[in-house]
């Protein structure tokens, strides 16, 4: 078969290699670019897992960015996590726009428009003094100086801690958005982006977005042509999401607050004390948090104990507080015409929008549990609850709203098979018609690495005794590692628990959730002997190669929390159709997961490092096996603790 264009610029001669200092060909990367590029060509459907290593983001890049310049198209790339949208406009494509044969390579990344900050809103902030504590004045000033330097405007990219519900206040909002009146129109953050998007061959999103976009009345993105979809592991959890539901008392509070805070604060601070718009507000409002509290006090006895989420099947009478909404709503549409003042009814406008979005939210929860979906609630901070509705399935959602409305659609991972079969992921996202294919890890893990799995610690299910032993086993890593180590937990809780009984050891901790998760990498990356305590998102999408990851520790193995009202919905049902929700679900979805977890380790043929599971059951349990068969052929294992740091003194 001849070599396509794409493939040849995988070659140890052809343009990356002439580009890209220590190169590495990897007959897998070229192979993955071939197939994107032929999806792309023959308008195709393809899933294709790519191993750790073979380099899938500049293999799918490559193909897109030809194709996308000869055809004049757009490809929209969307991934899971913002990590990786960066780790894409930043390495990735600077790298693509050095590669002659390619050309000018128009690329932008893309966020929701809340993401950023409105100019004319945050002055106007500041200037009404519309704050309710003086640390949200002192932050919106100091984000006013940070405002004029940004390139981006960008709020995750401010690197300062905001007060809550500050973000929502100071982002754009398209019902508050002045266009072309507003004085801040040509150094708009948001406009100046979608400009961007427009005029670019390569639109960078993530997931979230990409399904409002899908969904949305108005055009949040501009139109694509192709999509790939980067983190296809995770497109199932991002639509379960956009599909369902939820009602929050903690939003609705805040709502409630923006208007007429307790503390004195507000909106309405700033008509006069005397004003008629004033009471007829004010009276509706606190009528609508009256029904707001006493709404989710009368939803708190479907807990039991401290459980911290109940499914519930009945319905919920949620109808007097979404008519105290609807009131409140119809109050703030009444008063707008007599402020006289654009920028205050602007914010109310906003506000009135979100009260009735969150109006037809609570609709969801007046009928019973229907079939196919599973409503729950859960506690939040200061024990306040949100209600959620969400899909048991979405497979004929994502076929409908995503494959059918794009010429190609490609979905990749590094882990999309259980047991080197598609078919589970396949049944969850609808894959009929794709094509697979299933590309390996071009490293030695033989020669590069090294999987030491514990045999003498407590079950994980006697969780006090598990972290102590735990946290006494990575004491004793670490030592051995001399820190380089990503210590993985499957939730906060487990973590907090763990690193809470830490001893000092001389090395740096970094624990997630201290900052913001880019910055807890850049300083896990530049110091080299640091150890990165972390959960969710770490398992997954982060690239730290050489020396600074050698060791990665996981403290048990990824089944989802046993109590997760979806879970508990989806195996009811596989009971009811005679199916075994353990191995038919639970088991390939913490097998997916852990691949995820391990492949974190080794990132280039110049690393090496340890992989160490304190879960005894990957050992004791008939399914362990399933999990140690999905690692890489040839890859070395041990239960002997020595083992590792012999490994890490060779």
């Amino acid at each position: 078969m001849p070599e396509t264009r794409a493939e040849s610029y995988f070659e140890p001669d052809g343009p990356l290699g002439r580009v890209l200092s220590g190169y590495e060909h990897r007959p897998q990367q070229k192979e993955m670019a071939r197939l994107v590029e032929s999806a792309l060509a023959n308008h195709g459907r393809l899933a294709i897992e790519a191993g750790t290593g073979v380099g899938k983001s500049l293999a799918y890049l490559v193909p897109a960015a030809l194709w996308a310049k000869e055809n004049h198209k757009r490809v929209t790339v969307s991934t899971y996590t913002r990590l990786l949208q960066n780790q894409l406009i930043s390495q990735d494509v600077p790298l693509l726009r050095r590669i002659s044969n390619v050309g000018p390579v128009r690329a932008a990344v893309a966020f929701g428009q809340e993401n950023y900050v409105c100019k004319f809103r945050l002055a106007n902030q500041v200037a009404r003094g519309l704050f309710d504590t003086a640390a949200e004045a002192k932050a919106a000033n100091r984000l006013l100086g940070w405002a004029e330097k940004s390139e981006s405007g960008v709020i995750l990219d401010y690197p300062h801690p905001l007060p809550s519900g500050l973000g929502s206040r100071i982002g754009r909002d398209s019902s508050m958005c002045r266009r072309d009146k507003c004085p801040f129109r040509r150094s708009c953050f948001y406009y100046r982006a979608r400009e961007q998007w427009e005029h670019s061959s390569i639109l960078i999103v993530n997931h979230s977005l990409l399904f409002a976009h899908l969904a949305a009345d108005a055009d949040l993105l501009p139109e694509s042509d192709a999509i790939i979809l980067d983190e296809a592991h995770r497109i199932e959890d991002a639509a379960v999401r956009h599909f369902g539901n939820q009602a929050s008392e903690y939003a609705l509070t805040l709502l409630l607050d923006r208007l007429a805070s307790p503390r004195g604060g507000g909106l309405l601070a700033a008509l006069g004390p005397g004003s008629a718009a004033r009471r007829s507000i004010q009276t509706e409002a606190s009528a609508a948090r009256v029904g707001l509290d006493r709404f989710f006090r009368a939803v708190e006895p479907l807990f039991a104990g401290d459980a911290q989420r109940t499914r519930f099947r009945e319905a919920l009478d949620s109808g007097p507080l979404a008519e105290a909404l609807a009131r409140l709503v119809k109050a703030l549409e009444k008063v707008k015409p007599e402020l006289g003042d654009e920028v205050l009814s602007a914010e109310m406008t906003g506000v009135a929008r979100r009260l009735d979005r969150s109006a037809l939210a609570l609709s969801a929860f007046r009928s019973p549990e229907p079939d196919g979906e599973v409503h729950w609630a859960e506690r939040g901070l200061k024990g306040r609850l949100t209600l959620i509705a969400a899909p048991l399935d979405v497979d004929e959602r994502l076929r409908g709203a995503v494959y059918d409305r794009f010429g190609s659609t490609i979905l990749t991972s590094a882990t999309l098979t259980v047991a080197e079969s598609f078919n589970f992921v396949s049944d969850r996202l609808g894959l009929e018609g794709f094509e697979t294919a299933s590309l390996d890890s071009p490293f030695d893990y033989q020669s590069q690495s090294l999987l030491y799995v514990s045999d003498h610690l407590p079950p994980p299910t006697r969780s006090a005794e598990f972290n102590r032993a735990a946290a006494e086993t990575i004491t004793a890593i670490i030592k051995a590692s001399k820190g380089r180590a990503l210590v993985l937990f499957t939730s906060y809780d487990s973590m907090n628990a763990v690193f809470a009984l830490m001893p000092e050891t001389g090395f740096n901790y970094l624990l997630q959730g201290d900052t913001s998760p880019a910055r807890l990498l850049d300083d896990f990356r530049d110091d080299t002997h640091s150890v990165l305590f972390a959960t969710q998102s770490f398992w997954q999408g982060i690239d730290v190669p050489g020396e600074a990851l050698s060791c990665l520790i996981i403290c048990r193995l990824p089944f989802e929390v046993p109590d997760d009202p979806r879970l508990t919905a989806i195996a009811e049902r596989m009971r009811q159709q005679q199916v075994e929700p353990f191995t038919a679900y639970q088991l390939p979805t913490a097998v997916l997961r852990f691949r995820q977890g391990f492949g974190r380790l080794i990132r280039t043929k110049q690393d090496r490092g340890v992989v160490c599971v304190l879960d005894r059951r990957i050992l004791g349990k008939s399914y362990g096996r399933l999990f140690l068969n999905s690692l890489p052929k040839g890859l070395p294992v041990t239960t002997k603790l020595d083992a590792v740091a012999t490994f890490f003194a060779g």
